[in-house]
C-alpha cells in the first residue's frame, strides 16, 4: 500500500529540529493568497523575513562554516538567540532595541552597519520595520515550507466541483479579482492539441469536435490525445531537456555516442503511463533490479548522459569525477528541486546541505563501472545487434574456430585467420553499443574533496543521500537502487512536489513554483502552496499516475480560459501570478518546426530509430571547430518529428538553439524564452520553415485550383484552426494584389508561398492560443 501524505507527522518533527523551529504550528501554510488580505496580521517568517534574511543575510551568516562572518548564524533560531563572544544577542525576542541586529541595520557608522556597503545590499526601511515588528511579536521562525512533508489540505468549497479550480478560484477572491469565461471551442481545441502533443489539429479535428455536442466532448479529447503516441513524444521532450539527453558525449570533442534508444524508452514509458516512481527506479537503478531486462538497463542511460569525454588535458579520474558530479547535481534538480552542486566545494550557503552530505550522495553514484579511454566515453555498454550481424558473428567465429582448430595450422594462424579476424572485428564495431549503467562488485572508496578537488581528500563517506531527509532510526539507503526506492517511497518532502509544479509549468508557462529546480531557501515561494500540496498527495495517492496528473490539469477551468488580457489584469496582476486568464506561451523550437510540417502536409510521423539530419548550412560544424559532417537526411527523414533531431552539444542545429532550444550539456528544469530580431529571420527564410511554407502553398493550389476564397479559408483553418475574419481576407486579398502588381512574372504559386509564410509567421502560429 501506497503511503498518503497525510501519515506523515514525524518527518515533519525532524525538519522542526534541523531547522531550530520549536513549534510547527497549527494549519502551517508557507505563503497563501488570504495572506495579501487586510485584516492585520503578524508577520510570517517564510512570507516576509526568510526572503529577507536569504538575500542579504545567510550568505555570510548561514550554514556554510567556512564562510560564516563572527560566529553568527540566522538561519537557525537557536543560534541566532545565542549570546555572542561580545556579550550581545543578534535577536532577543519582544525587545528589538535590545537586539544586535536591529542596532546594525541602523547603524550609520559604516565599518558597523549591515549588509557592509561592499555587498551592495541595502535594506529599505519598509524592510527594517518588518525585522523590528517580527522581533518585537517574539521573533518565531518557522521551517522552510518546502522541507515540512505536505500534508492534503481542504479543498475550498468542498468536494463539489473540479479541486483545481476550488483552489485557484479561492485566491483569485482574495484578490478581487474575477476568472475570465472560457475560451471558444475551437481555441480550446488547439491550446490542449499543441499543448498535449506538440501538433495542430487537424481541419478534420476540428470540425469533429465543433459538431460534437456531448456534454464530455472535451474530456472526449484530451482523451484522445493522451492515447496518441504523438502525446508521449510530447512530453518526452521536456523530460529530454532534464535528462540532458544528446547524441554526443560532450566536452571539446564531442565525439557522437549511439544513447538514442534511451530517447525511445522515454517516449514507450509515457506512452503506456509507467507510474513516476516505476519510471524514477528504472533510469536510476534498473540494471540493479532482480533480472533486470534489456529494456531496464536500456533506461539507465539517464546517468550515461552525463557529458563525459577524457580530451587531452585531464587525468583519467578527474574526467570520470566530472561525470559523477553532474549525476549528483542532476538527480538533485529532477527529484530535489534542489541545488546540490552548491555544496561541492564547501557547505551550502543557503540550504541546511553540508558538504559530507554531499559526498555521501556522490558515494551512491560512484560505483559505476568506467573505462573512458581517449577521447571516448567508454563504460559498461549493451550491445543490440540485428538478426543479421548475430548471424554474422556467429558465422565468422565458426569459421575462425575451424581455422585455429584445422590440422597442421600455424600456431599464429596465418593470413586466412587474420582476415577472418579482421571480418569479425569490422561486424563487431558496427553493432550497436547503448551506454548504460552498471553497477562495480565492490564499492569504490569515497572522500570529501575539500574546496572541491579531487586531489585534496578529506574525511571518507559512506552512500547516504543527505541527514535533512532522514529519519532518526530509518534504514539509510545506501547503492541506487535503495537510494531510488526511497526517493519514491511517498516520504519524501520534495519528489511529488517538485514533479508537479514542473507538470504544471507545461500547460501554464510558469510553475506554481517559478523557480522549479531550487525549491530552498534561496528559491521562489510557490503563489498557491496549498494547492500545490494537493497536486502532490494526488500524485502519490493516485499510484504516481502521470497521465491522470496532466488530464486532471487541462480539464480544469483555469486551464480552459480565455487568454484576451484585461485593463484590470494588465493592471492588477500583470505576472498573471493568480491566473485571472489562460497564458500565451510561445512554443517551443521542436513544436514551432513541426507545427509547420504538420499543416503543410510533410510531416513524417515514423516512431523511434536513429536520430535523423533536418537541413543545416554547410560547415556549420566545422565552423565552430568539430569535427564530423553533418549529412543532410533526404527524402521523408528529413520531414521527421524534430524530437528525432540529431542533438549535437557544442554545436546544436543553429535554428533550434536561436529558438531556445538548449544544448543539453547541463539538466535544464525551465527554458529561457528570448526575443530577438535573429528568430523572426529563421523562421521567416531558414528552410527548416520556409520549405513548409512552400508545401502549404502547393497543397492549397492541388486542392483548390480556382477558387482563390476557399483557398485563403481552408490556409487559416489549417494554420490557426478557424476561418478569417473579414478584415483579415480583405487584408490578405490586398497582399496577394500588391504581390502581383510588384512582381507580375513570379506567378500565382510564388504569391501564395508568400501568403503561407505570412500565415506561418503570425503572432498567433508562434503562441499557444
Amino acid at each position: 500500500m501506497r503511503p498518503s501524505c497525510s501519515s506523515l507527522p514525524r518527518l515533519a518533527l525532524v525538519f522542526a529540529g534541523v531547522h531550530g523551529i520549536v513549534s510547527l504550528g497549527a494549519g502551517f501554510s508557507p505563503i497563501s493568497a488570504r495572506a495579501t488580505e487586510a485584516a492585520p496580521r503578524s508577520i510570517g517568517f517564510n512570507r516576509e523575513i526568510r526572503p529577507l534574511l536569504t538575500s542579504h543575510c545567510i550568505s555570510c551568516h548561514g550554514p556554510d562554516a567556512e564562510q560564516r562572518k563572527g560566529g553568527l548564524r540566522l538561519d537557525l533560531r537557536e543560534e541566532a538567540l545565542k549570546r555572542q563572544e561580545s556579550g550581545s544577542r543578534a535577536i532577543v525576542p519582544g525587545d528589538p532595541e535590545a537586539s544586535e541586529l536591529v542596532v546594525r541595520l541602523e547603524s550609520g557608522d559604516r565599518d558597523e552597519v549591515m549588509p557592509p556597503p561592499k555587498t551592495h545590499k541595502t535594506l529599505t526601511p519598509a524592510q527594517k520595520g518588518l525585522l523590528r515588528r517580527w522581533i518585537r511579536e517574539g521573533a518565531v521562525y518557522e521551517p522552510h515550507w518546502a522541507f515540512v512533508p505536505p500534508k492534503r489540505p481542504q479543498v475550498p468549497g468542498g468536494a463539489a466541483g473540479h479541486p483545481v479550480d476550488a483552489f485557484i478560484q479561492d485566491a483569485l477572491r482574495v484578490q478581487a479579482l474575477d476568472p475570465s469565461p472560457e475560451a471558444d471551442r475551437a481555441t480550446l481545441l488547439r491550446r490542449v492539441t499543441l499543448d498535449l502533443t506538440g501538433l495542430p489539429p487537424s481541419e478534420e479535428e476540428l470540425s469533429a469536435f465543433l459538431a460534437d455536442g456531448r456534454s464530455d466532448a472535451y474530456e472526449r479529447v484530451v482523451d484522445r490525445l493522451m492515447a496518441s503516441r504523438a502525446y508521449a513524444e510530447r512530453r518526452a521532450q521536456d523530460w529530454l531537456d532534464l535528462a540532458r539527453y544528446s547524441d554526443t558525449c560532450g566536452f571539446a570533442d564531442d565525439q557522437k555516442q549511439d544513447i538514442w534508444p534511451y530517447r525511445d524508452w522515454v517516449v514507450e514509458a509515457l506512452h503506456r503511463n509507467m507510474p513516476y516512481d516505476q519510471f524514477t527506479i528504472e533510469q536510476l537503478a534498473g540494471d540493479m533490479l532482480p533480472g533486470a531486462t534489456e529494456a531496464q538497463r536500456i533506461a539507465t542511460g539517464f546517468h550515461r548522459n552525463a557529458p563525459q569525454a577524457k580530451g587531452a588535458t585531464y587525468p583519467v579520474e578527474e574526467y570520470r569525477l566530472k561525470g559523477v558530479a553532474d549525476r549528483v547535481n542532476t538527480t538533485g534538480r529532477v527529484w530535489f528541486g534542489l541545488t546540490l552542486g552548491c555544496a561541492e566545494c564547501h557547505d551550502h550557503k543557503f540550504d541546511p546541505i553540508a558538504q559530507k552530505d554531499y559526498y555521501a550522495l556522490f558515494a551512491i553514484f560512484n560505483n559505476v563501472v568506467h573505462l573512458g579511454a581517449g577521447f571516448t566515453q567508454g563504460g559498461p555498454v549493451l550491445e543490440k545487434p540485428t538478426p543479421e550481424q548475430s548471424a554474422a558473428v556467429e558465422r565468422l567465429q565458426r569459421q575462425l574456430d575451424l581455422v585455429v582448430k584445422a590440422p597442421g595450422a600455424p600456431k599464429e594462424g596465418g593470413g586466412e585467420k587474420e582476415a577472418i579476424e579482421r571480418e569479425l572485428q569490422k561486424v563487431r564495431s558496427a553493432i550497436l553499443a547503448i551506454p548504460v549503467m552498471q553497477e562495480l562488485a565492490r564499492p569504490r572508496e569515497t572522500f570529501v574533496h575539500i574546496r572541491g578537488d579531487f586531489m585534496q581528500r578529506g574525511e571518507a563517506v559512506q552512500g547516504a543521500p543527505p541527514r535533512m531527509f532522514l529519519e532518526k532510526g530509518e534504514a539509510v539507503p545506501a547503492n541506487r537502487l535503495e537510494f531510488a526506492r526511497w526517493l519514491v517511497s511517498g516520504r519524501h518532502p520534495l519528489v511529488a512536489r517538485v514533479a508537479v509544479n514542473r507538470f504544471w509549468q507545461e500547460h501554464f508557462g510558469e510553475g506554481l513554483v517559478r523557480t522549479p529546480d531550487d525549491f530552498g531557501l534561496h528559491g521562489a515561494l510557490p503563489s498557491h502552496p496549498e494547492l500545490l500540496d494537493w497536486l502532490a498527495c494526488e500524485f502519490v495517492e493516485s499510484g504516481w499516475d502521470m497521465k491522470r496528473l496532466h488530464r486532471l490539469i487541462v480539464t480544469s477551468a483555469t486551464y480552459r480560459q480565455q487568454s484576451r488580457v484585461s485593463e484590470e489584469h494588465l493592471r492588477r496582476d500583470p505576472q498573471n501570478v493568480w491566473l485571472a486568464r489562460a497564458p500565451r506561451p510561445r512554443l517551443a523550437a521542436e513544436s514551432l518546426r513541426d507545427q509547420a510540417l504538420a499543416v503543410s502536409g510533410l510531416l513524417n510521423r515514423e516512431e523511434g530509430g536513429p536520430p535523423v539530419f533536418p537541413v543545416q548550412p554547410a560547415g556549420y560544424w566545422e565552423q565552430r571547430g568539430l569535427k564530423g559532417v553533418w549529412k543532410n537526411s533526404e527524402g521523408p527523414q528529413a520531414y521527421r518529428r524534430t524530437l528525432y533531431t540529431y542533438w549535437r552539444r557544442m554545436a546544436l542545429h543553429p535554428s533550434l538553439e536561436l529558438l531556445d532550444a538548449p544544448a543539453r550539456a547541463i539538466c535544464v528544469a525551465r527554458r529561457p524564452v528570448s526575443n530577438v530580431p535573429t528568430q523572426a529571420l529563421v523562421l521567416l527564410n531558414d528552410p527548416l520553415f520556409f520549405e513548409p511554407a512552400t508545401a502549404l502553398a502547393d497543397e492549397l493550389l492541388r486542392a483548390f485550383p480556382s477558387d482563390s476564397t476557399l483557398r485563403l479559408q481552408a490556409a487559416f483553418e489549417r494554420t490557426l484552426s478557424r476561418p478569417p475574419t473579414a478584415a483579415e481576407r480583405t487584408r490578405f486579398e490586398e497582399f496577394l494584389a500588391a504581390s502581383a502588381a510588384s512582381s507580375p512574372e513570379a506567378g500565382e504559386k510564388h504569391r501564395w508561398v508568400l501568403l503561407a509564410n505570412v500565415l506561418l509567421n503570425l503572432d498567433e502560429t508562434l503562441v499557444r492560443p
